[in-house]
């Protein structure tokens, strides 16, 4: 059976399973940014160099950056992963930061009939794309109010140890904005971790580390290594993460992303997943494997794309397909979702397979 064909039965045999989410959500703004603009034409910026050079033009000076409104959707890098899985008719258990009452942007959810447990008020991000990549404006003061006893405050519990309990997979991310990510996850490995099926994968989404200290990182690490002891763990990371960690990491002497990913392993034991816009790549316990990616110039939207990735990984994996397959499926989805900027259900992810893969 050739690549396509194993997506193709994945997509048509695959269960639908209880998937925990956590624990960050946004409303999300998404912009252009104009370039030029006449009477009859608006022309926008292609590339984050064009709009760095017309930023940097500014210094010393001023100037007047415009900005045309796409569209406002439901964000946030958990919010995003569950919308992927809901939409591919998986059963969504979602602690985030929605509001309460729910936000208007995030009412999808609740017709996919995800089970939505609300921490606090959602972050906002106003993301301005560009064809090469996007700038995402965050503002993360409400996921900074979220704690472990917030979380199991939010769900009516002690721990989260019974909600876990009845999980397939779980998938934790944006631990870079979640100011007490470390503890959070720290406490969840040491208590409520022996909850969770030994066959459920975990994945976490680091997101951007940009902003957190080289200590902080190491020992989040060193927290994610401990998840690996009992449970198949994933961290699914871009190529800005990845060499972020490669740095802190001591794995910068000039090595191909194969061998940074293999020195990064054998410190932390973790499934070491990497996904860019032209592919996705892992090494982990059972070596190294690649996956083609479904790259396009023009992108309807590209905020969101590593997390619908990161939904079809997961999708991917609970269909039964080997790590290489599901990371082909991981960059079906977000292929999908990038041309459209809708998580694409069954059928529409089929008719997308069919048409882009050979």
């Amino acid at each position: 059976m050739d690549k396509k064909e194993l997506l193709l039965t994945a997509l048509e045999q695959c269960g639908s399973f209880p998937i925990f989410a956590g624990f960050d959500g946004a409303v999300d703004r998404i912009y252009e940014v104009v370039a030029s603009r006449t009477a009859r034409k608006t022309v926008r910026m292609g590339t984050i160099d064009e709009f760095a050079a017309a930023i940097a033009a500014a210094s010393g000076r001023s100037t007047n950056v415009e900005r045309v409104l796409l569209e406002e959707r439901c964000g946030g890098n958990a919010v995003l992963c569950a919308m992927a899985l809901a939409t591919l008719g998986q059963r969504i258990t979602l602690v985030a930061n929605v509001g309460e009452p729910l936000h208007a942007a995030f009412a999808k959810l609740n017709t996919d009939g995800a089970e939505i447990y609300a921490t606090g008020n959602p972050n906002s991000t106003d993301a301005l794309e560009f064809f090469d990549g996007k700038i995402m404006l965050t503002d993360s003061k409400p996921l900074a109010l979220t704690t472990y006893d917030s979380i199991c405050q939010a769900i009516g519990a002690e721990s989260l140890g019974p909600l876990l309990a009845r999980q397939r997979a779980v998938a934790f991310t944006n631990w870079t904005m979640t100011p007490n990510g470390t503890e959070i996850f720290e406490r969840i490995c040491n208590g409520d971790l022996r909850s969770l099926p030994p066959s459920a994968p975990i994945l976490f989404d680091i997101a951007d580390p940009a902003r957190r200290a080289d200590l902080e990182i190491l020992q989040f690490l060193d927290v994610l290594a401990k998840f690996c002891e009992t449970h198949r763990t994933y961290l699914s990371l871009n190529v800005k993460e990845l060499e972020r960690i490669a740095a802190i990491g001591d794995c910068t002497d000039g090595s191909d992303w194969r061998e940074k990913m293999e020195k990064l392993h054998s410190r932390w034991p973790l499934e070491w997943v990497l996904h860019r816009l032209d592919g996705a790549a892992c090494y982990g316990s059972c070596g190294w494997c690649s996956a083609d990616g479904f790259f396009t110039a023009k992108p309807h939207s590209t905020t969101g794309g590593g997390d619908h990735f990161n939904g079809g990984f997961v999708f991917g994996l609970l269909g039964g397909l080997s790590i290489e397959h599901a990371l082909l499926m991981g960059n079906a989805v977000s292929g999908a979702f990038v041309r459209s900027g809708r998580s694409p259900d069954r059928n529409s992810l089929k008719a997308f397979i069919v048409k882009e893969m050979p």
